[in-house]
């Protein structure tokens, strides 16, 4: 390979000029479009080494922002999609980019540059667009991509990778084979994250058609599935879900797939064979850094936790706790460490077991994912790869406690119950025990509303909550302030403090304590950053107002709440459900052909007296009441029951972007509601306690959004 960086071997590649290479688009359009993009911000002002955002959804359009940055000289920061404004600026300020390349697909100009050059005033755009840095950002060479690390291995940092770098990491994929010059690579990743990256690359400098979509379009997957995408490039979340598509499994085989890689996660024998089983395609492995690219990989097969092999041109090593190299290339446990193209030496800082025949199974972070018991290692992916087999788990995390070099660490485990009852924590616990050998069950199983996790599904770190200085001006605004205000929580909010510290400080049950505070970031009344202001003017709300913050404050308390009649409507909730949308819930029942007479819930929840089982059951806006349980729900039906639940959800309760969504959220809480708020969680809700999702789709009739599920047999 004799480019020098991702653009020329691009522009350079001796392929068919009018074949299709990014998206829909063919290689000569899209080398026009870089070429006149380049053009156009060297004559804005961007220069060579400049530090740039990009920014835009997972679309063709990135891929051809960021060539036309390199092609310009420019060093790209690669800023996730999904990335709420104020983690935007401190990315910008850390990196020490002024100027943003803002990539819009369907707009009048699909790419612009925001924001001032430096050397010109600051002015307001700068300002947006990053502001000054937090202290002079080390200088790189022309072309380097900057990436923000992952919030998992700690404080999130700006990681540069230099042309040379990731050139060689596609060189690596395309040496193993697994970017080939006739592939087609659907890449449905956040672009910004180093895997995604180094799919990319790899499959640039093979020549291959690349294809990126949105990571959550599984429809679009289908689709790119059917017109004959050849690898699939995946997350072990992702891959779950797809696999679980009733419409990909109705379609497979699909031919042309030869390959599915899922990496950024722990990959267990079961999903390996749940895609065999159902799409016909086991699950490839895929490991590596930020900082190095992938440097192992396997094929489908391995037992869970193994990533196979180095990748060519890397060497990899096992280190002592001294930091020596292990001899030989035998069975080994250690710290992992690499030796790239460019004689460059990394320790990873994972561990790992290598067996007897070089294949290596990463154990987790070194003093965060693998933890001393006694005289034992425990890695705490294992047990989180047992554990979300437990019956009613939607989602769980495990995590180490206790300082780092004790050799006697504890082990916590945080957890969505689909349930409580089916999912309690002494349930847990003795599944646990049933399990896993005494020396991995956890110590503590604490059940959580929601796990922050990352667009590739990486769990983060609890948020510390500042206050900010929006005014709560709307009712929904003024029902959270209110709660606020009535548990004296403003004072203790003006340093910033953690959902858990401010529990146990001010009394309070974190599991509702946790939405409420989500929630008001959202809607702008408190933050997450260093950048928050000073309190909001205290208000004098309507009486309709302060009574439902006190019903919300009551709940935060844990204290008894009046389930008489509800105070006046502030926020007002969603409309109540109209004829059309029980046309269209009694159509898809006919289709079904169910038999016997559908039972209906509402918002009371199943009936005590509903014991028998039904070949079909309706939940029309009855998900979000108070008395909403997925496990009584799922034993009312038979085996290959049918569940179609009609309710409102939000797209995302972190990024609460018009009012109703807010109007909506905010009424939940009063109302005592907690769990899925999302389509997506209630997908994993249901799948827990033992339901298969079929279908997921807007409603005609606005707000709602109707799924459908069966029990499986």
């Amino acid at each position: 390979m004799t480019a020098r960086d991702l653009w020329q071997a691009f522009s350079l590649a001796d392929r068919d000029p009018d074949a299709l290479a990014l998206g829909d688009l063919t290689r000569r359009t899209a080398v026009d479009r870089v070429t006149e993009l380049a053009q156009r911000l060297r004559a804005q002002g961007v220069r060579p080494a400049q530090h740039v955002g990009l920014q835009g959804p997972n679309r063709p359009e990135w891929v051809l922002g960021l060539l036309a940055l390199i092609a310009a000289g420019a060093c790209p920061l690669l800023l996730p999609a999904d990335s709420p404004p104020a983690e935007t600026h401190r990315l910008l300020r850390t990196a020490g980019a002024r100027r943003t390349l803002v990539v819009d697909p369907d707009g009048a100009d699909w790419a612009v540059l925001t924001g001032e050059s430096e050397g010109a005033g600051r002015g307001l755009a700068a300002s947006e667009s990053g502001s000054e840095p937090d202290s002079e950002p080390p200088a790189h060479a022309p072309g380097t991509l900057l990436l923000a690390s992952s919030g998992s291995t700690g404080t999130p940092k700006v990681v540069g990778r230099s042309p040379r770098s990731v050139l060689d990491e596609g060189i690596r994929y395309h040496r193993a084979g697994l970017a080939r010059p006739d592939d087609r690579v659907l890449l449905p990743l956040p672009l910004s994250h180093a895997y995604a990256l180094g799919w990319l690359a790899g499959a640039l400098v093979a020549g291959a058609h690349v294809d990126p979509v949105p990571p959550r379009a599984v429809g679009a997957v289908h689709a790119r599935l059917r017109e004959r995408a050849t690898v699939l490039v995946t997350v072990p979340g992702l891959a779950r879900v797809l696999a679980r598509r009733r419409a990909l499994a109705d379609d497979a085989p699909f031919p042309a797939l030869r390959r599915v890689m899922a990496g950024a996660g722990y990959v267990d024998a079961e999903l390996d064979a749940l895609w065999t089983r159902t799409l016909g395609v086991g699950v490839s492995r895929n490991f590596g850094s930020s900082e190095t690219g992938a440097v192992l990989w396997g094929e489908p097969g391995l037992p869970s936790g193994a990533v196979g092999h180095p990748m060519p041109g890397v060497r990899v090593d096992l280190l002592d706790p001294e930091g020596r190299p292990l001899p030989g290339s035998g069975a080994a446990q250690g710290e992992l460490a690499v030796v790239l193209e460019d004689g460059s030496n990394h320790r990873l800082h994972d561990l790992a077991d290598r067996d007897e025949h070089g294949v290596h199974r990463i154990l987790g972070r070194a003093r965060l994912g693998v933890v001393r018991r006694g005289a034992r290692w425990v890695s705490t992916m294992e047990v989180e790869s047992v554990l979300r087999t437990a019956p009613g788990v939607a989602d769980l995390s495990v995590t180490a406690t206790g300082p780092d070099d004790s050799d006697d660490q504890g082990l916590t485990v945080e957890y969505v119950p689909a349930d409580p009852e089916l999912a309690a924590p002494r349930r847990l616990q003795a599944y646990a025990r049933a399990e896993l050998a005494a020396y991995k069950v956890p110590d503590s199983f604490q059940p959580r509303y929601r796990l922050r996790r990352s667009a590739v599904g990486k769990a983060q770190a609890a948020p510390v909550y500042r206050l900010a200085a929006a005014r709560p001006d709307t009712p929904a605004e003024q029902v959270l302030a209110a709660a606020l205000a009535e548990l004296g929580l403003p004072p203790l909010l003006a340093g910033g403090a953690a959902a858990a510290d401010l529990a146990r400080t001010a009394g309070l049950r974190a599991d509702v304590l946790s939405p409420v505070l989500d929630t008001a970031c959202a809607l702008g009344l408190l933050a997450t950053d260093s950048d928050s202001a000073g309190p909001p003017d205290a208000g004098v709300y309507p009486p309709d107002v302060v009574l439902a913050g006190r019903a919300l404050a009551a709940r935060v308390r844990g204290d008894a709440v009046d389930e008489g009649p509800r105070p006046p409507a502030a926020p007002a909730g969603p409309p109540p459900p109209d004829a059309g949308l029980r046309a269209a819930v009694a159509g898809l029942l006919a289709q079904a052909a169910v038999d016997g007479t559908p039972l209906e819930i509402g918002d009371g929840g199943v009936p005590q007296s509903a014991d028998a089982e039904y070949g079909a059951c309706v939940v029309v806006g009855g998900v979000h009441g108070p008395a909403a349980r997925l496990g009584p729900l799922a034993a009312l039906l038979r085996p290959e029951g049918l569940l179609v639940v009609a309710d409102t959800f939000v797209s995302d309760p972190l990024a609460l972007t018009d009012e109703t969504s807010r109007t909506t959220v905010v009424r939940w809480l009063v109302d005592g509601h907690l769990h899925w708020w999302t389509a997506q969680e209630l997908r994993a809700g249901l799948e827990a306690v033992g339901l298969r999702v079929e279908e997921i789709r807007a409603a005609e009739q606005a707000p709602y959004t109707v799924l459908t599920a069966r029990k499986t047999s």
